[in-house]
């Protein structure tokens, strides 16, 4: 008859009192030193991310539209013996409506042209195209300067333009492509809340792939914004200013060239392709794509930003509830964040600009 087994001994295990610590992990509550180093260590001031710095993440946005629009019109024209910078072809028409080159590019009645008016804001009488492009000539002799800052902010921030002469944030294409790949990706597409409930038929392994892909989109989306607050700087405030009357004014006058062109062809008067035949540029390789990270780009970044304020209290939470309630608040579809991010990305797929990053 065997022997019972001896019961295990052993020094006892002491007890303690745990009570969940910001991790959830619990910090043990019977040391004080330790609390209190815990309370140090968790602190918002010893946070690994850095603040988001809200204007300077906002400049940025605005850079980014600005020296996109500046990248798809810049060229030099010639006057006299200086070779001038020339953006959206201010120069070009200036100087062709008078000496008749401008005709080998754009069919038109120069005289007409010349005399009409065009659309200011701000009020006041409207301005002839000839006075206005008087205008912006002077203010292009007092700009051009800006044209080398610009282009070097756009380098250093965003890795756009050819400018070698800065370190380039080599990191924002990779994650501004892959902001686009997700948004336009269609399994954003469904309505996630009421596709998980039990009624539902919709696969599972979409619905889980989904929120997969939610999930992905906020990390990419706080990249972003801490890339624009990063390597933005309220530096540029001045210029975008100054630059964002400009282009708005050249492309005023571009809308009205269109207008007076000599052609059946209602594409041959788009703006877009007014500018590309004023700067011999193509439209579809050079001018289309920069003007959609102009427009539908900086709509994305401007919908990242808005993301990240909407989550600024918990950005760590990647819980499926909050990411459907971020992304999908409830309420009209069509006011999804990611309806209205997938809009912008489709554009942005059509017209990618080659060789960024």
């Amino acid at each position: 008859m065997s022997s019972p087994m001896p019961s295990p001994t052993g020094p006892s295990v002491p007890t303690s009192t745990y009570t969940p610590g910001i991790t959830g992990i619990g910090i043990d509550a019977s040391s004080p030193e330790v609390r209190d180093f815990f309370t140090t260590l968790l602190g918002g001031d010893l946070s690994i991310e850095a603040p988001v710095s809200e204007p300077e993440a906002l400049e940025a946005i605005t850079l980014f539209s600005v020296a996109n629009v500046l990248l798809a019109g810049i060229g030099r024209f010639r006057v006299g013996n200086d070779d001038k910078v020339d953006v959206l072809g201010v120069l070009t028409l200036f100087y062709g409506l008078q000496n008749g080159s401008l005709t080998t590019r754009i069919v038109l009645n120069s005289g007409d042209l010349w005399k009409s008016t065009v659309k200011v804001s701000g009020g006041g009488p409207p301005p002839t195209i000839e006075d206005e492009l008087k205008n912006l000539r002077d203010n292009l002799d007092v700009l051009g300067e800006d044209v080398t800052f610009l282009t070097r902010e756009a380098r250093r921030q965003f890795n756009l333009s050819t400018a070698n002469d800065v370190a380039s944030n080599v990191e924002f294409p990779r994650l501004f492509k892959r902001y686009v790949d997700i948004a336009g990706d269609p399994r954003l597409t469904l309505d996630i809340r009421a596709e998980d409930q039990p009624t539902s038929f919709t696969d599972k392994q979409k619905i889980g792939e989904a929120f997969d892909l939610l999930s992905e989109l906020k990390g990419v989306v706080l990249q972003i914004v801490r890339s624009l607050s990063k390597y933005g700087t309220i530096a540029t405030s001045r210029a975008n200013k100054d630059w964002a009357k400009f282009e708005t004014r050249a492309i005023n006058v571009l809308r009205k060239v269109g207008e007076k062109r000599f052609t059946e062809d209602i594409d041959e008067r788009r703006i877009l392709t007014v500018l590309a035949d004023l700067t011999n540029k193509n439209l579809e390789t050079v001018i289309s794509p920069y003007f959609a990270l102009a427009r539908n780009g900086g709509e994305l970044l401007q919908l990242a930003f808005e993301t990240y304020k909407r989550s600024q209290n918990e950005l760590d939470n990647f819980e499926r509830e909050r990411l459907v309630n971020l992304f999908q608040a409830p309420g009209d579809k069509a006011q999804f964040l990611t309806t209205r991010m997938r809009n912008e990305a489709l554009v942005l797929r059509r017209y990618p600009l080659a060789n960024w990053g």
